[in-house]
């Protein structure tokens, strides 16, 4: 608003000055990143990705062919000192329901990232009706893209069907709906 009302007075020192305080306050905001999804479908891999670690770093999550995440561990961000990537066990392997799943992980305090591969299953589309439903972003990373298109095992027509599939699972759930 101070932005607007200083670009419109064509107050320019002004408008640089809100700028500038605006960028202070993001800077410093706390983020919190969890990556959530099926045991085994990449979710530490990739929060190493994000940090530009590598996966055989000590800083980095430990990584495995299943269930490498016992237990939430935190990892921070090497671009930004506000965000938080959470890395948190993969549903199924930590209790018995998603809804006790969703509390133990404490979900209210995380903002989205979902992680699939290509086994997106219905426990995606109740974490996303799940974030949905309390008001967050969630976002759909598809990893271990470049294993099945390097090993040819799904050919680009058979990706975009995922794809395709992925949100009218979405869509029948009502998360998302457009």
């Amino acid at each position: 608003m101070n932005v607007e009302k200083a670009s419109a007075d064509g107050n320019l020192p002004e408008v640089i000055s809100n700028i500038k305080e605006t960028l202070k306050i993001v800077s410093r905001t706390p983020v919190n990143i969890t990556m959530a999804g099926d045991s085994g479908n990449g979710m530490s891999t990739f929060i190493s990705a994000l940090r530009n670690t590598g996966h055989e770093g000590k800083a980095s999550p430990p990584t495995e062919l299943v269930k490498a995440t016992q237990r939430c561990a935190s990892y921070f961000s090497s671009h930004f000192s506000n965000v938080v990537l959470w890395d948190l066990p993969g549903t199924g392997s930590a209790t018995t329901t998603l809804e006790n799943y969703l509390m133990e992980m404490q979900f209210n305090r995380y903002d989205f990232i979902m992680v699939a591969s290509a086994q997106f299953s219905m426990n995606h589309v109740m974490l996303a009706k799940t974030a949905e439903d309390m008001g967050k972003k969630f976002y759909i990373v598809w990893t271990k893209l470049d294993m099945d298109l390097s090993t040819g095992a799904l050919p680009e027509v058979q990706l975009l069907q995922i794809r395709e599939n992925v949100l009218e699972n979405l869509q029948k759930e009502r998360v998302c709906e457009y």
